[in-house]
């Protein structure tokens, strides 16, 4: 939130461009600016968002699942279908592997501990975004230096561009 506040209320850009000098409110916009302007990096963008992707294996799976709605990985206990093979394992794991004693009470997942299942409700359930930033109605699940909007190349491999 620091670097929220810093970036877009007071127009702080800490981060320099070695190569340039273009500045930038936060180190992954840097980041893409140098991957795009000085290495020449492509991006496969969605005709239908214009969400961008380093990899067209990767637009082709967000078209498939966000806008054909496709769930092509199905589990073989119970039958139930996923967008993702990532999100197919995780199911795999977390509802029929022994060792989860902590069921959430809103899906059907499985934790090993209080903990895990608590940090899960508050996730998916509640989307609690607990920390609001003063200046602005904007909120973040926490007050970290380094917090970056969900599409930080940090964090997945999209981008708005």
């Amino acid at each position: 939130m620091l670097i929220h506040q810093r970036a877009v209320h007071e127009g702080r850009k800490n981060f320099e461009c070695d190569k340039c000098e273009q500045k930038f409110g936060y180190k992954w916009a840097l980041l893409k600016h140098q991957r795009v302007v000085h290495e020449g990096q492509k991006y496969f963008e969605c005709d239908k968002c214009e969400q961008t992707f380093e990899r067209k294996s990767h637009l082709l799976s967000h078209q498939n699942t966000v806008h054909e709605k496709r769930k092509d990985f199905e589990c073989d206990k119970c039958e139930k279908k996923f967008g993702h093979k990532s999100n197919l394992f995780n199911h795999q794991r977390t509802v029929h592997e022994s060792g989860k004693d902590f069921p959430c009470d809103k899906c059907e997942e499985k934790f090993a501990g209080k903990r895990d299942l608590r940090k899960h409700q508050k996730r998916v359930h509640e989307s609690r975004k607990d920390f609001e930033c003063d200046k602005c109605e904007q909120k973040f699940e926490k007050m970290e230096n380094d917090q970056a909007p969900k599409n930080n190349p940090r964090r997945s491999e999209r981008f708005r561009m």
